[in-house]
């Protein structure tokens, strides 16, 4: 049976009156949890106006019902091998189909980045597949990736990080430190870029990545956009493109835990440049372009990003395929920010990354 928890009455509410967000003076503003207490929240979709499927971490996917202030664990959900940046992940709902990111079982006690897809049926998660499991497993408990994205075609990509074995990113025999693409169904897309390619994995689209836990769509063009984390400085956000190689680890604005350099540099012919870094690293989690008739105009075109480190969600500014500036637009109210989207009433929505965690709405009047 689905296990039901319910909202208290005492919501966490913070009123917003004249908050400058964006360098424009809103009126009342309100930032308020809409959601039961969840653990590890780690990823969110809409279903519909009302309902959106949230992971948490330690191995669950649930239900939140904001008209309700109810959250359902669905059964169904695929078992995740729980511990540190492992567990359940990302979710992604489209057109009746649940898309999940988690570490999954591997052999010998190992885990891989996996990809599955099930339909939600009420308080249950139906017909539950394997699609993908990343190649060379390991018994490491990091740098997952994990963030899922549906371009206009409806193609698939999945992010992946190196699980700390920095090198394999270069290395197209293995789906460590990669973007993939793939059809709905798991299949592989006979224009992927590394199709006929000998010792390629035919799942892989772009090369070169550390730790991408971020991901959106561009409204308008379809591009793909990323972001990761760096070592220590150089988190990046990413353009993705077709075959092409981001540097990491011969490329990047970090250098190693404790001080030097890494790799030959910040920039090199054949290797695409990010289209913004953060040194100091932010730790940025996820991302959502802002859509057209949002409650908040002043972002519509743009990014906004979370980040773990330092608690804040930013304003990212974008002209065309540029980023042109950014600023902190909440500033520590939540802990540990891990996702954003921007729900079907034009509201801000957040999860916080806490043990005591939930769904958060940043709404105006």
């Amino acid at each position: 049976m689905p296990t039901i928890t319910k909202i208290k009455s005492m919501l966490f509410a913070v009123a917003l009156v004249g908050f400058a967000s964006g360098g424009v003076t809103a009126g009342a503003e309100t930032l308020e949890r809409v959601s039961p207490t969840l653990e590890n929240p780690w990823g969110m979709s809409f279903v519909d106006e009302d309902r959106l499927l949230v992971t948490e971490r330690p191995g669950s996917l649930s239900l939140v019902d904001l008209s309700e202030g109810t959250a359902v664990r669905l059964d169904g959900a695929p078992k995740a091998v729980v511990g540190g940046q492992g567990g359940m992940l990302d979710v992604l709902y489209d057109d009746g189909d649940v898309f999940l990111c988690y570490s999954g079982p591997s052999s010998l006690g190992r885990s891989a980045t996996t990809l599955g897809k099930g339909r939600l049926a009420g308080t249950a998660l139906e017909d539950f597949e394997r699609l993908f499991t990343a190649s060379n497993p390991g018994y490491g408990i990091h740098h997952f990736g994990c963030r899922i994205g549906i371009d206009p075609q409806g193609f698939v990509y999945l992010s992946i990080g190196d699980r700390l074995d920095q090198d394999s990113a270069q290395d197209v025999s293995t789906h460590l430190g990669t973007v993939i693409r793939l059809n709905r169904d798991g299949t592989i897309p006979d224009d992927n870029p590394f199709v006929g390619q000998q010792g390629a994995k035919p799942e892989i689209f772009s090369v070169g990545h550390r730790n991408p836990q971020g991901m959106t769509i561009h409204p308008e063009t379809g591009a793909v956009w990323t972001n990761e984390h760096g070592p220590q400085g150089g988190d990046e956000i990413n353009i993705i493109g077709a075959g092409e190689n981001y540097g990491w680890p011969l490329l990047t604005f970090g250098e190693r835990y404790g001080g030097g350099k890494i790799g030959i540099g910040t920039s090199a012919p054949g290797f695409v440049d990010s289209v913004w870094h953060w040194t100091p690293s932010i730790a940025p989690s996820d991302m959502t372009f802002v859509p057209t008739g949002s409650q908040f105009p002043e972002y519509e075109g743009d990014l906004l990003v979370t980040s773990l480190k330092f608690k804040q969600l930013f304003h990212v500014q974008v002209e065309g395929e540029t980023v042109v500036g950014e600023q902190v637009v909440l500033d520590r109210r939540l802990g540990r920010l891990r996702d954003v989207e921007v729900g079907p009433d034009g509201a801000i929505y957040l999860l916080n990354d806490e043990t005591k965690g939930g769904v958060y709405r940043w709404s105006r009047d």
